[in-house]
């Protein structure tokens, strides 16, 4: 494998953020519709992190990407279960209070989606493209990215099930119990890697010895990368306040995402791109790492179709024509 300039090594990146990957799915769709076939067919290797990883495994094993939205249009709100949302303090701190010894959702409903799309006793060693899955591995307490063997030497992760890998990069915490795979506890990927660009971009220099001027990353998010706190929340931000409507969660989301933004044009300059898109005030309101409304839904695909489709045949095209080089080495 030979990546150069002119043939470079393309990685896609795909950001955390609940149900609002449900506009990153979207925006992969309007890809694969317009070249009309999968579109891991266009990517050396793929990376993402929480929902971004489901999706990055989806594009991995060729699932169409069309599927996936249904499945997560469908599913949304088996996922996450519609709840009236608590007013005042008390209200508010009744509702952490409820959920202060386990998460606030069980991940079944997660498990049923993921396996809708990829069969329960598939593993790493099955899909057909190359994928980097981080996780955060609390028994050992060391991060941790769950890779197909697109390096021969990798022989640890390929015999693992994509719907346990799957379920250790989203299990975030207070929202999903930990999951565990292989004796081990893990939990989501994005406490240290959210927007998984970098970690995609250092394994093309450093295990493949791509030169930078040879790699070029599609980076997709999920409308979350502009959160700010009004002066309204005031200073005095407890455990209570920091917890409401997921601020906390939020503000760490958002930061990672222009940090690692920031860096990656600096790195790459024209050779990165990032698709995203920043809801209106009014839209801002139907969304939430945890909300699947009806509103969620049609707010969260119109943004997705939109942002992809106005440029597919602009900043996207270069990306949506690339020939991969990467391969696959098999367990056995």
């Amino acid at each position: 494998m030979a990546w150069t300039e002119e043939r470079p090594f393309q990685a896609l990146a795909l950001t955390g953020g609940g149900f609002r990957g449900l506009f990153t799915a979207r925006a992969l769709q309007e890809m694969e519709d317009h070249i009309g076939e999968p579109v891991g067919r266009r990517f050396d290797l793929s990376y993402g992190t929480s929902i971004g990883g489901i999706i990055a495994l989806a594009v991995a094993f060729e699932v169409p990407i069309r599927k996936v939205v249904q499945a997560f249009e469908q599913s949304g709100e088996k996922i996450f279960p519609p709840r009236i949302k608590p007013a005042g303090k008390i209200g508010k701190g009744l509702d952490i209070l409820q959920h202060w010894s386990r998460p606030r959702y069980r991940s079944q409903a997660l498990r049923d989606v993921i396996t809708s799309l990829i069969p329960e006793d598939a593993t790493l060693n099955d899909a057909k493209h190359a994928v980097g899955i981080p996780a955060v591995n609390v028994t050992s307490g060391r991060p941790q990215v769950f890779k197909t063997r697109h390096k021969e030497e990798w022989t640890r992760d390929w015999k693992y099930k994509v719907v346990d890998v799957a379920l250790a990069t989203s299990a975030a915490p207070t929202f999903f119990e930990l999951a565990e795979l292989d004796g081990q506890h893990y939990a989501d990927g994005g406490l240290y890697a959210n927007a998984p660009d970098l970690l995609a971009l250092h394994e093309a220099e450093h295990v493949f010895g791509v030169r930078t001027e040879a790699v070029r990353i599609l980076s997709v998010g999920t409308t979350t990368n502009m959160y700010s706190l009004s002066f309204e929340s005031g200073r005095e931000l407890g455990v209570q306040g920091w917890m409401d409507d997921n601020r906390l969660f939020s503000v760490t989301i958002s930061s990672q995402q222009q940090l690692v933004d920031q860096l990656m044009q600096h790195k790459l300059k024209d050779r990165y791109f990032r698709l995203d898109a920043l809801p209106s005030n009014e839209q801002a309101k139907d969304l939430g790492l945890d909300v699947a409304t009806e509103a969620a839904r049609r707010t969260l695909t119109a943004l997705g179709k939109k942002a992809a489709s106005d440029i597919l045949n602009t900043k996207l095209a270069p990306f949506l024509k690339h020939e991969p080089q990467m391969t696959l080495f098999r367990g056995s």
